[in-house]
């Protein structure tokens, strides 16, 4: 099935997007996108403990 993307303007929209997304018995899941510089923040550390840095000199010197 298509699924779709909305972006409401006010809390007002969101609040009636809901609903008749409720009235119609549709499940829908709740995306918080305020925050992205924490998503990013998020991100760029998993990323990096995926990919450390290596050592420029031998551990011995």
């Amino acid at each position: 099935m298509e699924s779709i993307i909305v972006h409401p303007k006010n809390p007002m929209e969101l609040s009636a997007l809901k609903s008749v997304l409720k009235d119609m018995n549709i499940k829908y899941e709740r995306a918080h996108t305020k925050n992205t510089f924490h998503t990013e923040k998020v991100t760029k550390k998993i990323f990096d403990k995926k990919n450390p840095e290596k050592p420029s000199k031998p551990k011995g010197l």
